[in-house]
């Protein structure tokens, strides 16, 4: 079991009462790696995106309004001078056995840059577009321990980069997940919120620049909301940026959920904006 599945697997122990079948996800994500929240979720409960880490999601009565009707300029990052020191592996340790290389159809041939580089890359990129795109009260923690400053990490399973870390602002706090992935030609992107379960909990848009945004809020518990923002450049790179305000603990057998935050410590213009950035994508 690779490391992916094991977090999903510790994600939904003993979650909310659902018709979820863990293993039929997992599963599903080898085979096709979909991007849509609804397509690896039940109808009560969203497990997962894309078979990495989300705090299991309650979808309660209607959906809020999702953001201002549009995005301004993609936020510029400069391009940095020398690659960063990495704090990190460029991959994740394996824990177990590892899933065959996802062969689903992309949009564009896949990119040929070595991971080393690419999470070099992309990890200048990201630091660099940080420091501007946090308000000045927010903070980010990376997940590894061995890190000050976030770091990508290559999945060669899924042959794409991610970050996870934690957004903290005083006491408060949210889960932060960012991937950069090759564009499947699966996506019918203008149709998919017809196919969610609340289709007031999604938006679709097209950007000036060319790319779109498929943009959902998922609601845990009153109050508690995931903002999850999936970009898809011109250039057949797609961006996943997510956080939320709750926090999972396991006491015993079950999932207990709480606020970390009375809001998300970051906005949907935020996370889009973010995922706008320039530099982070598969063909620089």
């Amino acid at each position: 079991m690779d490391e992916l599945s094991r977090q999903l697997r510790a994600a939904v122990v003993a979650p909310p009462p659902s018709r979820i079948d863990v293993d039929r996800l997992i599963e599903a994500d080898v085979r096709r790696r979909r991007h849509r929240a609804w397509t690896l979720a039940g109808t009560a409960t969203a497990a997962a995106v894309a078979a990495v880490l989300v705090v299991p999601s309650v979808l309660a009565g209607p959906g809020p309004a999702v953001g201002p009707a549009g995005f301004g300029p993609p936020l510029s990052a400069q391009p940095t001078d020398s690659a960063p020191p990495l704090c990190a592996g460029v991959s994740p340790k394996p824990t177990g056995p590892q899933p065959p290389i996802q062969s689903h159809d992309t949009v564009r041939a896949r990119p040929t840059e070595p991971p080393a580089d690419g999470v070099a890359r992309l990890t200048g990129v990201l630091r660099d577009t940080l420091r501007t795109a946090l308000p000045p009260d927010v903070r980010l923690e990376p997940a590894q321990e061995s890190c000050t400053e976030p770091q990508f990490q290559y999945h060669p399973s899924y042959r794409e980069y991610s970050v996870d870390a934690t957004l903290r602002r005083g006491d408060e706090s949210g889960f932060f997940l960012l991937r950069v992935l090759p564009t499947g030609t699966d996506e019918a992107m203008g149709e998919v919120c017809s196919d969610a379960p609340d289709e007031r909990s999604c938006e679709f848009k097209e950007l000036p620049d060319g790319a779109t945004a498929l943009l959902q809020i998922h609601e845990h518990i009153p109050d508690g909301r995931q903002l999850w923002a999936l970009v898809s450049r011109a250039d057949g790179t797609s961006v996943l940026v997510i956080t939320n305000n709750v926090h999972n603990e396991v006491v015993g057998n079950e999932v207990k959920v709480t606020l970390s935050a009375d809001e998300p410590l970051l906005t949907m213009d935020q996370l889009v904006a973010i995922a706008r950035t320039p530099g982070l994508t598969l063909h620089p």
